[in-house]
């Protein structure tokens, strides 16, 4: 069986996470709270946990990053009026500012890969990633199971 395919793939997700990496650190930011502050920014009443299912990270390394951008003042926890147990994550106003000045520049980057690649190719890629990920979630549940 030829494994170069395989090899191929990995290596060319290493090389899209150190580029979207160098971008956010151009921005002065890293890649994680750039991609958590785009989905705060984006999504409605969005909360550690629909973030952490969103981005498939464990909750604690979303909380880590959250706790963070709270403490610079770019976000704020609010507590849920339903349940009190829920805390929904808003920019606050230095966040929006932050967001139009160095977010703006990626989303709008995104804007135009997306246009590029087209509905179809977007589609196939993120359902291709989704296969892979699960495929490697699995291995690793497998791999545990084989530890001593």
């Amino acid at each position: 069986m030829n494994y170069d395919p395989i090899f191929s793939i990995f290596s060319l997700l290493r090389c899209a996470s150190g580029m979207s990496r160098e971008r956010a650190k151009f921005y002065g930011l890293n890649d994680l709270e750039t991609i958590i502050l785009i989905h705060i920014g984006l999504l409605e009443n969005p909360t550690q946990k629909s973030i952490s299912e969103k981005l498939r990270a464990p909750k604690q390394t979303i909380n880590n990053v959250i706790k963070a951008l709270e403490d610079d003042g770019l976000i704020e926890l609010i507590q849920d009026e339903s349940d009190k147990r829920i805390r929904i994550l808003r920019l606050t106003t230095k966040g929006k500012k932050n967001r139009d000045e160095k977010l703006r520049p990626i989303i709008e980057a995104n804007k135009k890969m997306y246009e590029r690649l087209g509905d179809e190719k977007v589609k196939e890629i993120s359902d291709a990633l989704k296969i892979l990920i699960d495929s490697i979630k699995e291995d690793f549940e497998k791999e545990d199971e084989w530890k001593v």
